[in-house]
């Protein structure tokens, strides 16, 4: 069976008692949501949705969204999913003319009505009929073929272009598969999490989660003390968030002394993870665990690395310029770095291949089962795949370093590969608070905010491996909304009028 909703009925029939989310104060059951995916699946019939359809979810973590979701694979549609500057970019190349219909939250509804794009589309469902609809207790599923798409991730990407990640069924589960192997899960696990992806592991391994009472739209105006209350009123035990997020938690922790005992393991993702929040963590959690995850949408996961103790001299190498230790290689089948020309591959052999590769500062490109093969309609495919014979390599567009160990170490986007000197300064510099560094004039600026007070001069000392020509300093240093994690670069160079 390859839908992905056949995993909740198995599941129903299995442990139907067993609670797999926790929002607020409602805890789920599998026969709750089971019968939840039912009502909502007819909902969806009668207003029209049929399988092979898209629909445009526009819902954030919540039940709400994993109802929303089951109920869509029963049927057979195709759940897609637009970041917000491709909503907002008001790109006029009929990305949307193939979308029947959206489900969204009000706020999302009635933004519908006046975007341009998005109010061409008749079928508009506010996700709060969920709570109102008549409970059913069967669930019937669609059967779909191996590859049906079951999700779409629309993006505008940097250059403006947009391209579509599809997903399929068989694609998920292999990943399910791989997360599950990789996050070491037990059964009575309770995880609070702010990633959505990866609470799907999570309800098919039949672990609870507890879902964040962050701001999805902007986690960074998140209130961390709800979240701590969270953790000592439900007892979790693990954690899955940004790190960006993580910080605001520890930040608070540490400034009210707080120790949060009962959790062992914290996994973290999405953006770069440096050795001053790594310490910062083990303050406030001081029995965790503390795992850290390498991936993207299109290759989840790539490596994961145990940062609770860093040996001395993975830290040397970290305070010498070598990167951001990513750790083990997982999930992928192959994970090489290439010389990083920025030219379109196309089709090589094996043997110009290995003549591509090297150890450090290349690209990091990745083959397996749990990477995307390429994105709809071929857009893209040009700039982010190439082919090993009949193998097909994601390019990743992140610089990085393989130690002797085959460890992975990260050293940021190619566009901006200062991950090493950020590193750097994290491990150095205790409080430095949140840092960029990127090019200006052919010149390596660090960027830091107003608020750090370590003197110019001594910053510079202790990057000896770079020549650092310039500090700048702004109020506040911008970054995605999504993770509150990764500087956001286009509008920082606004901010610094360069």
């Amino acid at each position: 069976m390859n839908n992905l909703s056949y995993e909740l009925v198995e599941s129903y029939k299995k442990e139907p008692d067993k609670i797999v989310i926790i929002e607020k104060s409602e805890q789920m059951t599998y026969k709750k949501l089971y019968k939840k995916v039912a009502s909502f699946k007819e909902y969806l019939l009668k207003k029209g949705i049929k399988k092979g359809q898209k629909v445009l979810v526009l819902v954030q973590m919540s039940k709400e969204l994993y109802i929303v979701l089951l109920s869509l694979w029963s049927i057979g549609a195709i759940p897609c999913f637009m970041d917000a500057g491709f909503i907002k970019s008001g790109m006029k190349n009929n990305e949307y003319d193939n979308i029947q219909a959206i489900i969204g939250t009000k706020k999302y509804i009635l933004y519908s009505k006046i975007n341009n794009n998005l109010k061409k589309l008749k079928t508009k469902i506010d996700v709060s009929i969920i709570n109102k609809l008549e409970i059913k207790d069967t669930l019937e599923i669609q059967e779909v073929e191996k590859h049906f798409p079951a999700i779409l991730t629309y993006t505008s990407d940097t250059t403006g272009t947009p391209k579509i990640a599809s997903r399929s069924h068989t694609f998920l589960k292999c990943q399910e598969k791989i997360l599950i192997n990789t996050l070491n899960y037990e059964e009575e696990d309770i995880e609070i999490s702010s990633i959505p992806i990866f609470t799907l592991s999570n309800i098919s391994a039949g672990i609870a989660t507890l879902i964040a009472e962050a701001n999805f739209s902007n986690l960074g105006k998140t209130k961390p003390r709800k979240i701590i209350n969270q953790i000592i009123k439900y007892k979790v035990n693990r954690i899955m968030a940004a790190p960006g997020l993580l910080q605001n938690i520890v930040n608070y922790g540490l400034k009210n002394n707080i120790q949060l005992e009962d959790v062992k393991k914290i996994f973290t993702g999405g953006g770069a993870v440096f050795v001053d929040l790594i310490n910062n963590i083990k303050k406030v959690f001081p029995k965790a665990k503390i795992v850290t995850l390498y991936g993207s949408t299109e290759a989840e996961p790539i490596s994961e690395c145990d940062v609770t103790n860093i040996s001395k001299s993975d830290l040397d190498k970290i305070m010498n310029g070598y990167g951001i230790l990513a750790g083990n290689i997982v999930g992928v089948k192959s994970c090489k770095l290439i010389k990083n020309d920025k030219k379109e591959i196309g089709r090589i052999t094996k043997e110009e291949f290995e003549k591509m590769q090297v150890q450090n500062n290349g690209e990091i490109v990745v083959t397996g089962e749990n990477v995307l093969k390429g994105y709809v309609d071929g857009i893209g495919d040009k700039e982010n795949k190439f082919y090993v014979e009949t193998e097909t390599f994601h390019r990743t567009g992140d610089l990085g370093n393989i130690d002797e160990k085959g460890r992975l170490w990260l050293k940021g986007r190619i566009k901006e590969p200062y991950f090493n000197i950020e590193a750097t300064l994290h491990a150095k510099f205790q409080n430095i608070g949140k840092t960029a560094v990127l090019k200006n004039n052919n010149k390596i600026t660090i960027i830091l905010e107003k608020s750090c007070k370590i003197p110019e001069e001594k910053i510079k000392k202790e990057i000896d491996f770079e020549k650092i020509e310039d500090i700048r300093y702004v109020k506040k240093i911008p970054v995605d909304k999504r993770h509150n994690t990764k500087v956001d670069y286009n509008e920082l160079r606004k901010v610094l009028k360069i």
